[in-house]
């Protein structure tokens, strides 16, 4: 199956192609600010790279959240009009997962993904590795992170990656202690967000633009400001 995947939640945004378990291509940049111009600019070069038409696309994948509001409502809005464009449908992914993925490694144990959140918080989740497939241990949300990290299991070895886990090191190393591994690995996941939303198509779970949904885990700061208000 081939999908066109997106990832613009963080600062580390990423568009790949791939077919089955093999990337085709994919471009990976940092964003400081905002993705509108890399992330077009990202898949104009997938398009070049690979000499892509989009009625060969058999569906299409995009990471929903959590993460940064700005990015996410970037990557759904590109996502829904390359849907409108190719007429395939979308795979709406979870970052955390996407992340998670990465961590299929022998020794990972409980690998858990994080997210900075800003205002103190985390996104964040737990999951196992049982047959090279990702389980759900703890349920994805935003969290205080000495809470959250004081709530993982009490032994053996916690895997963490991503933009919290590098943000809260010094407390994961004091709370987890010589349990917690870090892992060399790239924090863009567009290639990881393609090989989830293939088996989201697959089991005939994807979207139409209209019923893409961002993935939040909290109010944005207008709602907040909103309900203030209110």
């Amino acid at each position: 199956m081939l999908i066109l995947a997106v990832d613009t939640t963080t600062r580390f945004g990423s568009v790949a192609l791939v077919s089955g378990e093999e990337v085709l291509a994919e471009v990976n940049y940092a964003s400081p600010s905002s993705h509108s111009r890399q992330v077009f600019r990202a898949v104009d070069d997938i398009i070049r790279l690979t000499g892509l038409e989009f009625d060969q696309l058999e569906g299409l994948a995009v990471a929903a959240g959590p993460g940064s509001f700005t990015g996410i409502r970037i990557g759904l809005s590109l996502a829904k009009a390359l849907a409108l464009a190719s007429g395939r449908p979308v795979a709406a992914v979870s970052a955390l997962e996407a992340l998670a993925l990465k961590l299929i490694l022998p020794g990972a144990g409980l690998i858990v993904p994080m997210i900075d959140a800003r205002k103190g918080e985390v996104f964040a989740g737990a999951y196992s590795a049982v047959g090279g497939e990702l389980q759900e241990v703890l349920a994805p949300g935003a969290f205080n992170p000495t809470f959250f990290l004081g709530g993982l299991p009490a032994s053996g070895p916690i895997s963490f990656i991503g933009t919290g886990a590098e943000l809260y090191r010094s407390s994961i190393e004091e709370i987890i202690g010589a349990r917690a591994l870090f892992w060399n690995r790239s924090f863009h996941i567009a290639a990881e967000v393609g090989r989830l939303g293939q088996k989201l198509l697959a089991a005939d779970q994807g979207l139409s633009p209209a019923d893409l949904q961002p993935i939040y885990y909290r109010k944005s700061q207008a709602e907040e400001k909103k309900t203030v208000r209110t």
